[in-house]
C-alpha cells in the first residue's frame, strides 16, 4: 500500500477520543443551563420585589390624598390605583398570591399593611408600610386565613385562584 492510502486509512479520531468530546460538551451545557436556570430565578425574585415595591408606593400615595388618611381597605379602592404586576414572575400554581392585608383594629387600624407574594423561582417576599419585612412564610401559609392569621383583615387576594388574577392587578 502506498504511504497516501495509509495516512488516508489512519486519519481520524478514535472512540476514545470522541467520547472524551462528547463528555465535554456535556459538562460544558451542564454548567450553562445551571447558570441560566439561576439567573431566570433571580429575574423572577427581583420583578416581584420591584412590583412589591410599585405597589407600596401606591398604596402609599392613596393614602396621603385620601380623607382620612388610611390605607385601601376596598377592592373597589384598589381597582382605581392602576396596579401593574409582572404576572409572569409569579407562582401561579398556588390559590392564594399577591395578599393584601390591612390592620383593621386597634391603634394602627388602616395605618398598616402587608402585601405577601410568591415569585416562580419559590420566594416568599413581605412589604409592608416600612418597607421589605424579614419573613419566615412558607406556601403553607398562603391560605384564606393569611391575614387573620397575622391579627389583621383580608382586603384582597391578587391572584384568586390557579392563575387567575384580580381585576385590580394589571
Amino acid at each position: 500500500m502506498s504511504n497516501i492510502k495509509k495516512r488516508y486509512l489512519q486519519a481520524g479520531f478514535t472512540i476514545v477520543e470522541l467520547l472524551f468530546v462528547i463528555v465535554i460538551i456535556g459538562i460544558l451545557t451542564t454548567i450553562v443551563v445551571v447558570n441560566f436556570n439561576g439567573a431566570q430565578k433571580r429575574g423572577w425574585d427581583s420583578s416581584v420585589q420591584s412590583d412589591l415595591d410599585a405597589i407600596a408606593g401606591l398604596l402609599e400615595g392613596s393614602r396621603v390624598r385620601s380623607t382620612p388618611q388610611e390605607f385601601p381597605r376596598t377592592k373597589a379602592v384598589l381597582d382605581t390605583l392602576n396596579i401593574k404586576a409582572s404576572k409572569g414572575a409569579y407562582d401561579t400554581s398556588i390559590t392564594y398570591n399577591m395578599i393584601y392585608c390591612i390592620a383593621n383594629s386597634g391603634a394602627n387600624a388602616y395605618q398598616e399593611f402587608l402585601l405577601v407574594a410568591k415569585s416562580r423561582s419559590g420566594t416568599i417576599f413581605a412589604m409592608t408600610q416600612d418597607g421589605f419585612k424579614a419573613n419566615t412564610y412558607t406556601q403553607a401559609n398562603l391560605t384564606a386565613n393569611f391575614c387573620s392569621d397575622q391579627g389583621m383583615g383580608l382586603v384582597s387576594n391578587g391572584m384568586y385562584a390557579a392563575n387567575t388574577w384580580q381585576t385590580w392587578v394589571q
